[in-house]
């Protein structure tokens, strides 16, 4: 989960969301206030940096509030609480005002259909923000976009749809983009094509924002990690500090070839997991590597790979949270999204 490299030693934070919060209203019906409501499932008390030219992959299972964060994040939902401040043309920490102005958003479902054009649709949409020709032709060179630009909607792909809604939020050209599970429904090689144009864009200076509840999609692309479950956010940071802080890091996998015994190149309580094959194995060990490698040469074990091992979302929340894989297993499952510390509940008049 390496990403490009962006410097991120110098890359300073533009944008900064200080224990914000947004919770739904849910129906509390009562016998004198049949209409009657109270603060249900959201996101609380959220602290978090956007950093220039950084993707940050937000994660968490289904559930989680990564859209509701997100949402609040592009200036759709009302910040009930908390404050952002952003620094965009200075050093100086200002209130943010309309976060619409400065923030694209991509959400996770864009319904593309009917026999308009990909630039008349984009030119409608263009129209809005007073978006000239030109920078919409740009804009669809920049999401590969051009030989179909008179395509009919209903003629497009799902690889080309996700372009056409990234090319939606990139008008106005925003210094931030939020990007709501934009893996879905793409094959590998669209995949592939969808993470080089977040890197095109990370380079360019635009601070993005990836949610996910699938780690492995991110592998290679984002530099920060943001874990949130129930509602809060759990852990943040550039991933090997976040991995090494949770205890995940120092796992790796390692194949040879013919067959071996792996307690002769590690200790029993460091191996995670092992798998004899046909013609070869593949070892994943807990702690330094260098002791197997060094084991395997004086042993004349011939090695044919050796890769860190990244956690799994189910990992990362087991180490965030201190519960179970079991317990887990139900979290992810469940759909309910309760704050996981207790807070004040408030009827709404």
């Amino acid at each position: 989960m390496q990403g490009f490299p962006v410097g991120l030693a110098m890359a300073e934070a533009v944008l900064s969301f200080r224990s914000v919060q947004h919770r739904h209203a849910v129906p509390a019906p009562r016998l004198t206030k049949p209409w009657a409501k109270r603060e249900g499932p959201g996101v609380v008390g959220v602290s978090l940096d956007l950093h220039e030219g950084a993707v940050l992959g937000l994660i968490g299972p289904n559930g989680a509030g990564k859209t509701t964060l997100l949402r609040l994040m592009a200036g759709i939902l009302p910040v009930q609480s908390g404050e952002i401040k952003s620094r965009f043309d200075g050093e100086t920490w200002t209130d943010a005002g309309d976060l619409r102005t400065f923030v694209g958003h991509m959400p996770e479902q864009v319904r593309w259909q009917g026999r308009s054009t990909v630039v008349d649709a984009l030119t409608q949409l263009g129209d809005m923000r007073g978006t000239s020709t030109k920078t919409i032709e740009r804009l669809l060179a920049l999401v590969g976009l051009r030989s179909r630009r008179d395509e009919p909607l209903d003629n497009l792909s799902q690889g080309m749809r996700q372009r056409l809604s990234i090319a939606a939020a990139l008008l106005g050209s925003p210094k931030v983009l939020l990007l709501d599970e934009p893996f879905n429904g793409l094959d590998p090689v669209a995949a592939q094509a969808f993470a080089a144009l977040v890197r095109t864009l990370a380079s360019k200076g635009v601070s993005v924002v990836i949610s996910s509840h699938m780690v492995a999609q991110l592998e290679g692309l984002i530099d920060r990690i943001a874990l949130l479950h129930r509602g809060q956010l759990l852990d943040e940071g550039p991933l090997g500090e976040v991995e090494q802080r949770l205890g995940l890091s120092g796992r790796y996998a390692i194949t040879g070839s013919g067959e071996v015994d792996p307690k002769t190149l590690v200790d029993e309580k460091s191996i995670l997991a092992f798998e004899q094959r046909e013609h070869d194995w593949i070892l994943t060990v807990d702690g330094p590597s260098a002791e197997v490698l060094k084991a395997a040469d004086d042993s004349g074990v011939a090695l044919t790979s050796w890769a860190p091992v990244r956690p799994n979302l189910v990992e990362w929340l087991c180490a965030a949270t201190g519960m179970s894989v079991d317990d887990i297993s139900l979290e992810v499952a469940s759909s309910a999204l309760l704050p996981m510390q207790s807070m004040e509940v408030r009827g709404d008049e």
